[in-house]
This record gives structure tokens, sequence and C-alpha cells, in this order.
């Protein structure tokens, strides 16, 4: 090997590169009884999130320009799914998924927008 030359590694893929992440705009709509018992006042979470079926589920993150308690229902949201591996390319305009509400323990709903 050359003086200064540098070996890539990764531990995720030691083949190749990592997955590209992309990240979409997103419309959350909560539910009834988050808005009823009142918006998150945080500005970034990541919670578990589905597409149709409940048997692929992925961590998914959300942060927000302004906190949900002062969006309002709906509100918006830069989203990425957290692991490297996750259907990124799913994150497309139309797309829809549910997001777990911690508090309520229902389910918003993740529109895709941009």
């Amino acid at each position: 090997m050359r003086s200064g030359a540098a070996i890539m590694h990764n531990p995720i893929h030691p083949t190749g590169p990592l997955p590209t992440r992309s990240t979409a705009i997103a419309r959350i709509a909560w539910s009834a009884e988050q808005v009823r018992r009142g918006l998150p006042a945080f500005t970034r979470t990541t919670d578990p999130a589905w597409f149709e079926s409940m048997d692929e589920g992925w961590s998914l993150v959300c942060q927000f320009h302004a906190s949900p308690r002062e969006q309002g229902s709906p509100s918006v949201a830069q989203v990425s799914f957290l692991e490297p591996n996750a259907p990124h390319e799913r994150l497309v305009r139309g797309a829809t998924l549910n997001l777990f509400e911690r508090s309520t323990r229902q389910l918003a709903t993740v529109t895709i927008i941009e």
C-alpha cells in the first residue's frame, strides 16, 4: 500500500458504500386523542412508523421547524429513517405511514408531500 493511502471501512456493508439516506417533507395528522390532550412541544422526535403492514416498522426521525403544539394538526416536518438500511426510496410524494404516538399509544398519519 502506498504511503498516505486510506482504507475506507464500512462495518455494516464491508464490500460497499453506505446506502443513501433521503429526507422528505411530510404532513403529520395527529390522532383526535393527541389533539385533545395537547400536541407535542418538541421539535425533534424518533418514533416507530409503518407503511401499510405493521410487519415492516422503521424508526422515523421527524424534525419540525416549529413544534406541533405551535403548528397545530396537521404539522409539517422533515422526515427520514434512522436506519441506513431502511427503505429510504419509499419516502416519495403520496406515500403514507402510520406513526406511533407515545402519549396516546395511537397512530398519527404521515403523508409525504415533497
